[in-house]
């Protein structure tokens, strides 16, 4: 194994002491300890050429693990075993000096790595270039910005003599284009049998590299396994939780929300129809409805999935449905189609509902690296009418009352 932890845990303990630093705990000449694991019982085996993604919330011990790896911290317990030569950016400054050039931190970081002064001068003028800071090389860094600066630390980091590459959410900082130049060179040190370790909350990087995911809870791993089934189980229970959370109004706008990148496949025409086919914005509930979507595939394209939400007018999510959870399969599509989703009762109660209508080459790794052939997110607005037998609330369930024996019905005395 290139990377091995075994029951690794991080304690942190912070004191408080001194008159009044918390009322009603400590008082004068009083000390107060809090203790927590950052990390705690960590198994963990990467083989030599892995690429590992570690997610999880905020506080669930990611960039701890991180600099476990790295050596930068010192387990509590257990042991950290770290097979070759490791380059790591692992924060915004990424052990650069601020009162250092840019170019001077070129110098300083390579002999951190272990090179000399003529091995660094052969790769400069390909750090400064992939970096995009030529006009900026030769400032003191306390003068970039938190991007400028990540670009410089990652140039440095990926141009050194390393086995292993630990990133920590750094793919997330700065521009689009910088952002997809990164991610062409993991890809091709992965080709290179490298091991990549990143820890992120951006899934989308997560989704383009890893081929193995690590979930962590608290400090524990939750999940160990392929990225399809983690991520897929990650966005499971987040999509729980998120649901619980009304969310503001977005924006209704009828274009793309993923933007241009892929162009393959495009919605052309999006339909609400009643039971007897013809075009309508107003239901009641009860009714059938049928969504159909007109479509042009520019280039042959193999089972696409196409999903439809409808959230109410605040923002809350109140049913989606997708062709691969229906597993339903279309097979290679080409030209122009038409797919349909029938509802046979619309179960929807009064109010407006804002719908969602898209198509993704698949269900979880395309959503999570913001890849859509054709998204229209809250792009259409249909109208629900219900009657007071309905009930209220959102959903219609059918229902009935039923009086039991042993309360009975009374007359009035007169």
């Amino acid at each position: 194994m290139t990377i091995q932890l075994l029951k690794v845990s991080k304690l942190y303990r912070q004191k408080w002491s001194g008159p009044g630093l918390i009322p009603g705990v400590a008082g004068r000449g009083s000390t107060a300890e809090r203790s927590f694991y950052a990390v705690k019982d960590v198994d963990l085996d990467i083989a030599a050429g892995q690429s590992v993604g570690i997610i999880g919330q905020n506080g669930s011990g990611k960039s701890t693990l991180l600099r476990l790896m790295a050596g930068i911290v010192h387990s509590s317990a257990g042991e950290v075993r770290v097979k070759g030569h490791l380059s790591a950016v692992l924060d915004v400054h990424s052990g650069l000096h601020p009162k250092l050039t840019g170019r001077q931190n070129i110098y300083l970081k390579g002999a951190i790595y272990g090179l000399d002064k003529r091995e660094t001068d052969s790769r400069v003028h390909e750090i400064v270039a992939f970096s995009g800071l030529e006009e900026f090389i030769d400032w003191p860094i306390s003068k970039y910005s938190s991007g400028m600066i990540i670009r410089l630390g990652f140039s440095i980091a990926m141009h050194m003599d390393f086995d292993i590459l630990l990133m920590d959410e750094v793919l997330s900082v700065g521009d689009i284009v910088f952002q997809r130049q990164c991610l062409a060179r993991v890809r091709r040190f992965l080709g290179e049998g490298k091991t990549i370790v990143l820890a992120s909350h951006n899934l989308g990087d997560v989704a383009a590299i890893a081929s193995r995911v690590v979930l962590l809870r608290n400090g524990r791993v939750q999940y160990d396994g392929g990225a399809e089934e983690v991520l897929k189980a990650y966005w499971q229970e987040s999509e729980k939780e998120q649901n619980r959370i009304p969310r503001h109004l977005h924006p209704f706008d009828p274009a793309n929300v993923y933007g241009m990148d892929t162009g393959e496949m495009v919605i052309e025409e999006v339909s609400f129809l009643d039971g007897d086919g013809k075009q309508q914005e107003v239901f009641r509930t009860g009714e059938a409805m049928s969504v159909s979507i007109r479509f042009n595939c520019r280039v042959p394209v193999r089972s696409p999935l196409f999903r439809v939400q409808f959230f109410r007018s605040d923002g809350l999510w109140v049913h989606g449905a997708n062709t691969a959870r229906s597993s339903f399969d279309m097979g290679l599509l080409s030209g122009e189609g038409e797919i349909v989703l029938d509802y046979s009762r619309i179960n929807f109660l009064d109010g407006d509902y804002y719908v969602t209508v898209g198509v993704w080459p698949d269900e979880h790794r395309s959503s999570f690296t913001d890849i859509a052939y054709d998204c229209r997110k809250w792009s259409y607005l249909i109208r629900i009418e219900s009657s007071r037998e309905d009930g209220g609330g959102i959903v219609s369930n059918p229902f009935s009352w039923r009086l039991k024996s042993g309360a009975g019905r009374s007359e009035a005395l007169s």
